[in-house]
């Protein structure tokens, strides 16, 4: 391998490495900014909990966001926290007022 040919690879396998390691933290902080602006109060979130409830305040400077989870609970939770927004239509679970049946356990032995 002559002088040029090495540098040109020195020179590639470093801008391969560059970007394998810079890329993923560019499409993270996009993906951030992103739903920081996607995020209303009064949207319906989930959380990485598994809590879904809806948004009361944000406020991405002290890092605080209240999820309001039922009449009078209301809960404190880090931005980061929030999984994404959940439309109604999306919901899978159906609460004990809307009519779904409530299976209970046989205990005939």
């Amino acid at each position: 391998m002559d002088q040029g040919s090495g540098l040109l690879f020195w020179g590639v396998l470093i801008v391969v490495m560059l970007a394998l390691t810079l890329l993923p933290r560019w499409m993270n902080r996009r993906r951030r900014n992103q739903r920081k602006e996607e995020l209303q109060v009064g949207d319906r979130v989930l959380t990485i909990g598994g809590l879904i409830g809806e948004l009361t305040h944000i406020d991405f400077e002290d890092n605080i966001a209240r999820v309001k989870l039922a009449e009078g609970v209301e809960i404190q939770i880090m931005p980061g926290a929030i999984s994404g927004k959940r439309s109604d239509q999306t919901s899978g679970a159906r609460d004990a007022d809307d009519g779904g049946a409530v299976v209970e356990a046989d205990e005939t032995e």
